[in-house]
């Protein structure tokens, strides 16, 4: 995303400053094209040309990610609410959002907060010639709690398995939650899981092992 203007004015450093006033932003923070250098009237009467300025701010992924967000939280009314990146990498970013309302844009499990990530990863990643460039969205601490839970719920489960000799089928869930579930009783001794079903049926199945 590139937010650019363009100005004409006597001189180089004139068109520059006016190009800044139009963005509304510090010279430092913008890049320039020079299209056309000054040229003075031949005589003081013909010809010249005036200075004309090309000025962009060429955004990274990471703000491109964060605006594309703020956008949705705006048309959801979910205002207002802070968006800022919270930790980058070369290719990888956290966006937090942080505000009284987020409860709002978790969904069911995370179901909102992970369309709206998919969403924001998809807008950043329309040349496919570069390296995926991947965005986690985090809500408050959200995702966090999230792990915790489940990987407890795991080894409760998991217990009952051992207690009982019956099998457990846990509710479908995506991939990552899946992993988790995985790590967490994969140390319990004489527990095995693993997962079954297609698509959105997709489950872990939670057995005890015959001796």
């Amino acid at each position: 995303m590139i937010k650019e203007a363009f100005a004409i004015e006597e001189t180089v450093a004139l068109a520059k400053k006016k190009a800044c006033e139009i963005l509304g932003e510090d010279e430092k923070e913008i890049q320039f094209e020079i299209i056309q250098n000054p040229e003075k009237k031949k005589f003081g009467l013909f010809g010249g040309k005036m200075a004309q300025v090309r000025a962009f701010i060429k955004k990274s992924k990471a703000e491109r990610a964060r605006d594309y967000i703020e956008e949705i939280l705006y048309y959801m009314g979910m205002e207002p609410l802070e968006v800022k990146i919270s930790e980058e990498e070369q290719d990888f970013c956290t966006i937090k959002i942080t505000g009284d309302s987020i409860k709002y844009i978790v969904g069911r499990h995370g179901e909102t907060l992970d369309a709206i990530q998919y969403l924001a990863g998809f807008a950043v990643n329309n040349n496919f010639r570069e390296r995926y460039y991947k965005v986690r969205l985090e809500a408050g601490d959200y995702r966090e709690k999230r792990r915790k839970s489940l990987m407890a719920f795991a080894r409760r489960m998991a217990y009952d398995v051992l207690k009982t000799g019956e099998k457990i089928d846990l509710e479908p869930m995506r991939a990552y939650e899946r992993k988790l579930i995985h790590a967490a009783v994969e140390n319990i001794e004489g527990i095995k899981s693993f997962s079954e079903g297609e698509n959105e049926s997709r489950h872990v199945v939670i057995v005890k092992l015959e001796k």
